[in-house]
């Protein structure tokens, strides 16, 4: 069934369909937002690849009924050669819905050489910019300019619109208190805002002494109307602010334990969960927990007072193994008297063996889940682990339904000494499809396309997790991006033999072991072939059809768990 909005798409997929089918022409891809981009940026008089991050990406919807692509926020060095060594830049880029790249946008002064971050601490979204009840994107502003003894910061609440051009910005702070701002929601009760992260006042800047979490409410202007430190807190996480049914807010820090971790380096660092009324005044708060890992959440509030906890943990039965933890969600009650209770009804979903980063949960209209990060996930059976981003979809009752991780393509792992690139989401946003839109970066290494390179990504896939539809026909877990199109079919209709061609990109070692999988239009697998081992050239492969019967079929191209490719077949 296709909703109002979608309507439109639906009749065109049906009409390519019925043509495909009547006039024996085939679509061999689908013409989605589908593919990696590691873009470049001209920037008169340089050209050079953008060497950062997509830190927030939003779905852009500007008129009834027709859905026109993305705006992705992000920073990295993009500046002139002279200080790219030195400083960051922000920059916004905007896709259509095909993903095909319209235009960039860079936010500095050129006549100034400093540095500008759109929120100064963690490189992820969860809240680092929103998009309002006006449509227009908000979010915190930082400078920062090297003036001698301390750094000058100025802070400012910023406006864009949809073409990413900023409308105005106001002025937050620029005394000598530092502001790190990992997020920012809307108050939709009064117009407002309520920033947050860590704060340093004027004394603790001179003193070098640990920040607070905090809690700023501003007006549109950017004014103060209140704020809130949290004693023994150092910061608020990213998405770590949730507006409560009570108009208070449910806040996800974590404070310093002063417990030496193994490496007797890392101090261990526990999560803590705050609630606060409508004034940022707190009311009770519970310990989670960790043990020297990387612990996040951020919580949704099914009833009033009530919330499911969702994030990332190290606990202390993992020993003192640093960052291994997994996955979680949880139920926590506020009482009648104000106090939290503990955790119950606890459910563990991935392992996390290294640094993995709990980014995002959505609640979708149908009450199921989406959990976003990005985690070391084995890409062979030999237990080799690759970093990957990740969607894990859970039902109503919070159980694991099905988990997808995503990563570009790259050299394969061969057991010899090198490093697999590392894949992050740092965003993702739910389309109108009933799909998602994920931004993050890669950190290429040496055997990698752009040795060294941090890239900028997006990547859109459907309901299901799948970059192109079906992939869930062919049970894998794994998506490589990057490798879309490589395979080309003719002829298209076949009634006998079907040759299928490879096309691989550049610095491309394809998978020593693959095959075909052919699954009917009900998701049924019709036929398997393994392939035999590719060279580092082009190759064709013969596929013999004629036991098929008469329709269409799509044919994916597996390697073990991982899916890389796919397309149509009409069998005549």
């Amino acid at each position: 069934m296709c909703s109002l909005l979608s309507i439109f798409n639906c009749m065109k997929f049906h009409l390519v369909l019925w043509m495909a089918l009547t006039s024996q022409v085939c679509i061999a891809q689908w013409p989605e937002f589908n593919r990696v981009h590691p873009v470049s940026c001209q920037w008169p008089a340089f050209n050079y690849l953008a060497h950062g991050f997509f830190e927030n990406v939003f779905v852009i919807d500007t008129l009834p009924n027709y859905y026109d692509g993305y705006l992705a926020l992000g920073r990295g060095i993009l500046c002139n050669p002279d200080s790219c060594i030195k400083y960051t830049r922000n920059f916004s880029a905007k896709c259509n819905e095909n993903g095909e790249l319209m235009w960039w946008n860079r936010y500095d002064n050129p006549e100034l050489d400093m540095g500008e971050a759109w929120f100064n601490g963690f490189p992820a979204n969860l809240g680092g910019a929103i998009k309002n009840h006006n449509a227009q994107i908000v979010s915190t502003f930082t400078t920062k300019q090297e003036t001698g003894e301390f750094d000058t910061f100025k802070d400012y609440l910023v406006f864009l619109n949809l073409n990413g051009e900023i409308i105005h910005q106001h002025m937050i702070d620029s005394s000598f208190a530092v502001y790190a701002f990992n997020g920012i929601i809307e108050d939709t009760t009064d117009s407002t805002y309520v920033a947050y992260g860590w704060y340093q006042d004027s004394l603790q800047v001179i003193n070098n002494t640990e920040p607070d979490a905090f809690l700023i409410k501003l007006d549109s202007l950017g004014n103060h109307i209140w704020q809130k430190m949290y004693n023994n807190t150092f910061a608020v996480w990213p998405g770590g602010v949730v507006k409560a049914m009570d108009g208070g807010f449910w806040i996800c820090s974590y404070y310093n334990t002063g417990l030496e971790c193994s490496d007797n380096f890392t101090f261990n660092d526990d999560l803590v969960l705050i609630k606060t009324d409508e004034y940022g005044i707190e009311e009770d708060r519970i310990i989670i927990g960790g043990n020297c890992g990387y612990e996040i959440a951020t919580v949704y509030e099914y009833e009033e007072d009530m919330i499911v906890l969702a994030g990332r943990l190290t606990p202390v039965e993992f020993g003192e193994t640093l960052y291994e933890g997994y996955i979680y969600t949880a139920l926590v009650e506020q009482l009648s008297n104000g106090q939290l209770a503990s955790l119950n009804e606890i459910h563990t979903y991935l392992h996390t063996p290294g640094i993995g980063i709990f980014t995002d949960l959505h609640h979708l209209s149908d009450g199921t889940f989406i959990i976003v990060g990005d985690n070391f996930i084995a890409a062979t059976e030999d237990g080799v682990y690759s970093k990957s981003g990740y969607l894990l979809k859970l039902d109503g009752n919070r159980d694991s339904l099905w988990c997808r991780s995503y990563r570009c393509y790259d050299e394969p792992l061969t057991g010899l000494q090198q490093q697999d690139a590392e894949c992050f989401l740092l965003d993702s946003k739910p389309t109108l499809d009933g799909g998602f839109i994920c931004s993050g970066w890669i950190q290429q290494w040496m055997d990698n396309p752009n040795p060294g390179l941090q890239t900028p990504w997006l990547f859109k896939v459907d309901s299901l997790g799948c970059l192109e539809p079906g992939c869930q026909d062919v049970g894998v877990s794994e998506i490589v991006i990057g490798l879309q199109n490589t395979m080309s079919l003719y002829p298209n209709p076949t009634n006998t033999t079907a040759n299928i061609a490879f096309s691989f990109p550049s610095n491309y070692a394809p998978p020593k072991k693959s095959e075909l999988v052919v699954v009917d239009m009900q998701g049924k697998e019709v036929m398997r072939q393994n392939l035999t081992v590719f060279g580092l050239s082009n190759a064709t492969i013969d596929i013999d059809v004629s036991k098929l019967a008469s329709g269409m079929f799509t044919v994916h191209w597996v390697s073990e768990h991982a899916w890389l490719d796919s397309l149509k077949l009409v069998k005549e």
